[in-house]
């Protein structure tokens, strides 16, 4: 886990992340979990904030976010829908889905999403995780 973790942090400070969580204790919780690793975290509540707020952020930077992470029940647009969505927008767009009804994550691999943690989320299961986004992202 060492090596994995190591990796992270050398590369971790330059992704860009934007959070999709509707419970704003889950939230807070993951944000201050993510800031340990990460220094650019935009999030919201909900689908619909999350689709604009994608749009929104490729119109002024010019480029999207590296990584979405949604939960799978988020009001507005749900999770497998707002994952449509970037991926029209973006083909290549990397999805990290938190949930603890992992029976929904073949829905998911169905439309070309392949990350997922369930919650509660495992601390070394996350760095696994978070370390393999990273390979995929360096490789792109």
């Amino acid at each position: 886990m060492y090596k994995d973790l190591k990796e992270l942090l050398e590369y971790s400070h330059t992704i860009k992340i934007l959070l999709v969580e509707d419970n704003s204790e889950v939230k807070s919780q993951l944000i201050k979990l993510l800031k340990n690793f990460f220094t650019d975290i935009d999030s919201c509540d909900n689908g619909i904030e999350a689709l604009q707020k994608y749009i929104n952020y490729e119109k002024i930077y010019g480029n999207f976010y590296d990584l979405i992470i949604t939960d799978i029940s988020v009001p507005g647009l749900n999770g497998i829908e707002l994952s449509k969505e970037l991926l029209q927008c973006n083909p290549k767009q990397v999805i990290l889905v938190t949930s603890a009804y992992i029976e929904k994550f073949n829905e998911f691999e169905n439309i070309g999403v392949c990350e997922f943690l369930e919650k509660p989320i495992d601390y070394e299961k996350m760095v696994k995780t978070f370390t393999s986004i990273i390979k995929r992202l360096k490789q792109s």
